[in-house]
C-alpha cells in the first residue's frame, strides 16, 4: 500500500496538469449527464479545483508517509511481539487516510455529490473502491495476532 501511494502521488505531482484535469472534470461535472437540477453543484473555480487537487496529492503523501513508516517499524520490531504490535499504529493511521481518502472523497464526496457515476470517461470509482478495499483488508490482517 505505501508503494502504491507513493507512486500515485509522484504521479499528481509529475503530472500535475493531468491530476487537475481530472478533478476538474470530476467536480466541475463536465462528463456527467448534465442535469438542470443538479448541475449547481458543478464547482468551476480553478483555486478550489486547485486545492481539491492538492488535498487529494497531500492525503496520499501522509497515508504513503506512514504506511511506510509502519512498515518500517514492523521490520524492525519483528524480535519483540510487544514491540511489533506498537509497531502497527503508523500503519494503521496510514491506512485509514487511505481509506478515508477513497471512500470518503471518492466514492462518498466524487460518485454521489458530483454524480461521477454518470461519466463514462472519468468513473474511476471502481479504482477507488479496489483501493479503499485493499486498505481495510491490509488493516485487517495488520490487525491479526503476531
Amino acid at each position: 500500500m505505501a508503494l502504491m501511494l507513493t507512486l500515485a502521488a509522484f504521479g499528481n505531482i509529475t503530472m500535475s496538469d493531468g491530476g487537475f484535469g481530472a478533478v476538474q472534470g470530476a467536480i466541475g461535472m463536465q462528463t456527467t449527464y448534465q442535469h438542470p437540477n443538479g448541475m449547481w453543484r458543478a464547482i468551476e473555480s480553478p483555486v478550489l479545483i486547485w486545492m481539491a487537487f492538492g488535498l487529494i496529492t497531500l492525503c496520499e503523501i501522509s497515508a504513503a508517509v506512514l504506511c511506510w513508516i509502519g512498515a518500517i517499524k514492523m521490520w524492525g520490531s519483528k524480535s519483540s511481539k510487544e514491540q511489533f504490535h506498537t509497531a502497527k499504529a503508523s500503519a494503521y493511521l496510514g491506512l485509514g487516510v487511505a481509506a478515508c481518502l477513497y471512500f470518503i472523497g471518492f466514492l462518498v464526496i466524487a460518485q454521489e455529490y458530483f454524480l461521477m457515476w454518470q461519466s463514462t470517461k472519468l468513473n474511476v470509482l471502481p479504482d477507488a473502491f479496489r483501493i479503499f478495499a485493499s486498505a481495510v483488508l491490509i488493516a485487517l490482517w495488520v490487525n491479526t495476532d503476531d
